[in-house]
């Protein structure tokens, strides 16, 4: 008896480790801590080394590090603007993070900063050591310059060299000059690079590309000095390139393996016939989308298997009598933005792309009009009848900012009626595309309304196969704004637009 009170005394001083009950988060693997520290947002990570000498350097071993506003100073609900933070804070905090870092593993490095140019060259060069050590591989810096007046930060890649160049698979430069790309020759495997806003010109792009033997992506946007863009004509790999917003660039001549162009801008030509499968158009300059689908893409993208076109929609197509097929194409999407009917353009004049592309699958047309809106009713005159030309492949079909007008309604059930082989027809009155905003007022949400009445009555009416799906729309639009009906995930598209 007398030893078991001994016992207990000794454990209640310490001097006896008592058996655990139970698995604590800190018995588990390392690689598996490593594992879940890293799926914490960086700061988050950084605060698990004050829980124990076990947990002091588990951050350490992080393989993804993203230095930015919000990962490093952001504070919810503090109202803290991005603009009163110093750059000397947040280089501060990125060198302290660094220096800690173990340096080993790390699969990518993002830094973020708009405020970071030439001033901090002595800083951001470590950090490109630091990415180059560690062997990381992917690499982004985006300065994303806010003052033209100073210099912008100078890519150093004189670091790479033919030792230590063969880690890097993506490189994203944004903002930083570049004064020496041919030493982008030692990035053996680089696979994908993307720049924004950088000093480059025709000459020195053309050397970097041919230069990145391997390269399967690249992406280059608000360029001031590019006027022709050239993709390396004897690579193999290249199969991806996105083209946004270089004011000066007047022609872009693809390569014969190029699989997927991304182009935003003014028109273009797109050079010489292409073996491009997937394309998506964003331009201003497209006043009506068919007769440019009609008459600008067909005989340059002859095996043309996805579509996407973002342009405003302004005037009823001219086309010839006869029109060309697209036999490849499968997949098109159309987001339009009507702005007047004094161009009387015709929503119904869509229809003509189910003759153009006989074996089309999926079709989305995504709406948004920008004037007095009326859902159709009987005084507006009978519904117009297309010949009916069945169409056997049409499975899938998605109508979006649907406000239940005239031709809106002919195109839904002119589909409805052709496609042999539909299986859904989703129907939903509010826009993801176009002005979705704030200022979505209470007449936007009657408008929603509407098409909702219009597409119940009429389309649920003529559908004999029950694949017709009209999405429900709130009806208190008093109390309910009409951006609130709108799914996050569209404002969200929008606003980083």
């Amino acid at each position: 008896m007398a030893d078991k009170k001994s016992l207990l005394k000794l454990k209640q001083n310490g001097l006896v480790k008592t058996k655990r009950s139970r698995l604590e988060l800190s018995d588990l693997p390392m690689e598996i801590l490593h594992s879940i520290v890293s799926r914490l947002p960086i700061r988050e990570a950084v605060r698990t080394s004050i829980l124990s000498n076990h947990w002091r350097r588990v951050w350490c071993y992080r393989t993804k590090l993203k230095f930015s506003f919000r990962s490093l100073v952001y504070k919810k609900r503090s109202g803290i603007p991005r603009f009163f933070i110093s750059e000397q804070v947040f280089v501060q905090r990125v060198d302290a993070l660094l220096k800690q870092h173990s340096g080993i593993g790390v699969e990518k490095m993002e830094v973020q900063f708009s405020p970071l140019n030439n001033d901090h060259a002595e800083h951001i060069d470590r950090w490109v050591q630091f990415a180059v050590a560690s062997k990381t591989k992917q690499l982004t810096f985006d300065f994303k310059a806010q003052n033209t007046k100073k210099e912008s930060y100078s890519f150093p890649f004189q670091f790479f060299n033919a030792a230590n160049g063969s880690h890097l698979q993506s490189l994203k430069l944004g903002s930083v000059s570049l004064k020496h790309p041919s030493n982008i020759k030692f990035l053996l495997n680089l696979k994908k690079l993307e720049l924004a806003d950088v000093n480059i010109d025709n000459d020195n792009l053309e050397l970097m590309l041919s230069a990145c033997n391997v390269l399967e992506f690249f992406g280059i946007s608000g360029c001031k000095m590019l006027t022709s863009l050239h993709t390396p004509r004897h690579s193999n790999h290249l199969k991806g390139l996105k083209v946004s917003l270089c004011p000066l660039l007047q022609s872009i001549e693809l390569n014969s393996g190029l699989i997927t162009l991304e182009y935003e801008g003014s028109l273009i030509p797109l050079g010489p016939p292409s073996t491009l499968r997937n394309i998506c158009i964003k331009s201003l300059d497209i006043h009506s989308s068919i007769a440019y689908i009609f008459t600008e893409l067909a005989s340059t993208l002859p095996c043309l298997d996805k579509l996407t076109l973002k342009c405003p929609e302004l005037k009823k197509a001219t086309l010839p009598n006869k029109t060309l097929k697209f036999l490849y194409l499968r997949h098109l999407r159309l987001e339009l933005i009507f702005v007047s009917r004094r161009k009387s353009a015709d929503v119904l004049d869509l229809a003509k792309f189910l003759e153009a592309a006989p074996l089309m699958e999926e079709l989305e047309v995504h709406m948004w009009m920008d004037y007095k809106l009326e859902r159709y009713r009987k005084r507006h005159g009978e519904l117009r009848n297309l010949p009916l030309h069945p169409h056997s492949h049409l499975k899938m079909v998605d109508i979006t900012g649907f406000y239940g007008q005239k031709d809106q309604l002919e195109l839904a059930l002119h589909v409805l009626r052709v496609s042999t082989a539909l299986e859904a027809m989703k129907i939903d009155p509010r826009p993801v595309v176009g002005c979705i905003t704030l200022d979505l007022g209470m007449e936007d949400g009657l408008c929603f309304i509407d098409g909702y009445k219009i597409a119940r009555k009429y389309l649920h009416k003529a559908d004999s196969r029950g694949v017709v799906d009209v999405v429900k729309v709130s009806r208190d639009v008093k109390n309910i704004w009409p951006c609130k009906s709108i799914h996050p995930y569209w404002l969200s598209v929008v606003s980083e637009d």
